[in-house]
């Protein structure tokens, strides 16, 4: 855990100036004012991870150059791991003691918001409609119950991209990523034939499979219908045909062979190494992964890296382009903080972090901001990490299942499908050990 805090200055600002980022007047308007603002700050992103992370370097970026705009703001700022976050995180949620701004995952934001610990921010964002309308489409939705804005997202990259190796495939005769299902199958067993996997996979931590693999895949066959239909209560069922073929075309990769045998006990990091160490010709993953490869792949894997994302499913109804995806983590208000001057600091601030410069920054050095960057430097970007830019530009974004659906179904399918990738569990087993919970779900919401 790494704590700091930021004392600054005790110049004032009155809280109609807060709003317009720096600008000439904010300046003279702090210089004039008598008040002051404190800010308790919670959150995950690390002043080590600077350069390395661009959600790290482009949050604190934007925190830095609003300490130095408004001097008059104290900043009570604790950086904490990602586990350790949400350890207390939700220890302090319990105590009804949380700071006044704080990270909300997308799947504590119900909870959060039932719990009246979260406050609603629509009428804040109505007086700033430009930095409100500059998110990307979608990326409100998982920080937004019955319309009201709970959350202002971060990043908003989409967790299913296959980084593939282009000479490896090149050397079975795909001189692109295999189009159709019966041509994917057809690589897999060319390169088992060379000893060398399709996919490297690592669900050792369970929620890989949800995130990267069932959610792009389910919605490739049954549509986003479907999952609406699941999440509104509507009809649909994980019994469906749809549901188990996702399932069961995960199912045949492993047993067809095509995946590293290992595939439960291993995490993200060994399947990357499996990739990096030409054991594996492709891998899923978000687009997180596209820095890891620029950073630690060997020169040849990095150089031979392309991105792409699972092929159409025949008769599939769903964009045969698309990826889940969205933003994942929220900042959010504690709902004790009351209109006046402090909510106005926090806006501003949350404006400096996520808003247009921190999202260009984002950009340039990897990532895949909430907030449309717009036009920026793409040159700074290695070609691997401007294919993964381009891929998740180019996707409609899906929903992801651990976001959005209850933790009761995602500990289900998260458990379950590790049974069905080692053969111990059928696809048909799983879709109906979900469904009751799913069901259980709806008759005690």
């Amino acid at each position: 855990m790494n704590k700091r805090s930021f004392i600054l200055g005790l110049l004032v600002v009155a809280s109609s100036v807060l709003s317009a980022c720096g600008s000439g007047d904010n300046e003279e308007a702090t210089a004039e004012s008598s008040k002051n603002v404190t800010i308790s700050l919670l959150h995950r992103y690390q002043e080590s991870n600077i350069g390395k992370s661009p959600e790290d370097t482009a949050v604190l970026d934007g925190l830095k150059r609003f300490m130095e705009d408004y001097p008059n703001v104290e900043i009570i700022e604790e950086q904490l791991q990602n586990e350790d976050y949400s350890i207390k995180a939700q220890a302090l949620a319990a105590a009804d003691d949380m700071p006044d701004v704080f990270i909300v995952p997308g799947s504590w934001m119900t909870n959060f918001v039932d719990n009246e610990i979260v406050l609603p921010l629509n009428e804040e964002l109505e007086k700033r409609p430009e930095w409100r309308d500059g998110y990307r489409a979608g990326t409100l939705d998982a920080g937004t119950r019955e319309g009201q804005v709970y959350g202002i997202p971060i990043a908003a990259g989409p967790t299913h991209l296959i980084y593939y190796n282009d000479d490896l495939f090149g050397s079975i005769g795909y001189d692109q990523f295999p189009s159709t299902w019966p041509d994917l199958m057809d690589a897999g067993e060319k390169l088992a034939d060379k000893g060398i996997n399709l996919f490297s996979y690592g669900d050792k931590s369970k929620g890989y499979a949800m995130s990267s693999w069932i959610s792009a895949l389910t919605d490739r066959i049954n549509g986003p219908q479907w999952t609406e239909s699941i999440l509104n209560g509507s009809g649909a069922q994980f019994t469906d045909d749809g549901f188990v073929h996702g399932i069961s075309m995960m199912h045949e990769l492993a047993k067809a062979g095509y995946l590293n045998k290992d595939l439960n006990s291993v995490d993200a990091d060994t399947m990357v190494n499996y990739y990096f160490e030409g054991r594996s010709a492709a891998f899923v993953s978000g687009i997180w992964s596209a820095m890891n490869i620029v950073n630690n792949a060997p020169e040849g894997i990095a150089a031979g890296t392309r991105v792409a994302v699972f092929p159409g499913v025949e008769g599939g109804l769903g964009n045969p382009l698309s990826s889940s995806g969205g933003a994942g983590v929220y900042y959010s208000v504690n709902s004790g903080v009351e209109a006046g001057e402090k909510l106005d600091a926090i806006m501003t601030m949350l404006e400096y972090m996520t808003g247009s410069d921190s999202a260009k920054l984002m950009a340039e050095v990897g990532g895949f901001p909430a907030y449309d960057p717009g036009d920026f430097d793409t040159g700074k970007l290695h070609p691997v990490a401007l294919a993964a830019y381009e891929a998740s530009a180019a996707a409609d974004a899906t929903k992801i299942f651990d976001l959005w659906f209850d933790a009761s179904i995602v500990e289900v399918l998260n458990t379950g499908i590790q049974g069905v990738m080692a053969g111990s569990r059928t696809p048909e087993q799983l879709a109906e050990e979900t469904q009751q919970a799913y069901e259980t779900f709806l008759n005690n919401p």
